[in-house]
């Protein structure tokens, strides 16, 4: 059992065929934190109309963070996909809080805004159809990704994630085009704050940006990762590799 002070995962996206509960049940059965943060998009209301047409293994994850929260400060911060939870803000369910953006500090004195980030996406605001057709562009990319996966092993090559390559161009693009990045650090540098840790995205990443420490959670769909702080205040990416271990992942 490895012992973190914190982990922080978002973009889970239970409730659609291709999140990855199995991976992250096997992970959350292996570490303990004194603080959990689910940092937004954890269950796709896009996807699913209501929690109870969750399948069982989608369930199963509900119930572990809701386990976890009898000894560990579970916080859910509510992003786009999940947004019909946002009634729940500054309240809990069980014991799991319920909150638009949190600050953590560190063990080593560092400040930290933590929020899912899609506020900070000003392209996520500006047209339901550009969403609806980059969802569906994915889903398009996942299934055929599904399937390119299947011949590949059979003519000697490694299995390839072009629904990964796709995905992490349009999110760059948008980035680019909604000035995501520039918005965050912005609202970090305004309230002097050492760093922010985010999701949306779907790239893990730790980064320094104008003297701004810049995390990114990743997700659970094609990264399967972790954003964790050690016991001394270190900040580390960890991302499922090729045997099923938990790795450092540098970016």
């Amino acid at each position: 059992m490895t012992r973190y002070r914190s982990i922080f995962l978002s973009d889970l996206h239970l409730g659609t065929r291709w999140s990855r509960p199995e991976p992250l049940r096997e992970f959350l059965g292996k570490v303990q934190c004194d603080f959990l943060y689910l940092v937004g998009d954890v269950v796709d209301g896009w996807k699913i109309s209501r929690l109870s047409s969750l399948s069982h293994s989608h369930r199963e994850i509900l119930r572990r963070f809701g386990a976890l929260a009898r000894e560990t400060k579970v916080t859910y911060i509510p992003g786009n996909h999940d947004a019909f939870l946002d009634r729940f803000l500054g309240g809990s369910i069980g014991r799991i809080l319920f909150r638009d953006r949190v600050f953590h500090r560190t063990a080593d004195g560092r400040s930290f805004l933590v929020s899912h980030g899609d506020e900070f996406d000003g392209a996520a605001h500006i047209s339901g159809l550009l969403n609806t057709l980059a969802e569906r562009s994915y889903d398009m990319a996942l299934w055929a990704n599904a399937g390119m996966n299947l011949i590949l092993p059979l003519v000697g090559m490694k299995k390839r994630s072009m629904a990964l390559f796709l995905k992490k161009k349009f999110k760059a693009m948008a980035g680019a085009f909604s000035g995501f990045e520039s918005r965050i650090i912005g609202e970090v540098k305004k309230a002097g704050l050492d760093g922010v840790i985010c999701g949306h995205l779907h790239n893990p990443v730790i980064k320094r940006v104008r003297d701004v420490v810049f995390c990114n959670c990743g997700d659970w769909v094609e990264n399967c990762s972790a954003l964790v702080e050690h016991l001394d205040g270190r900040l580390e990416m960890l991302r499922l590799n090729d045997s099923g271990d938990m790795v450092t992942c540098n970016s």
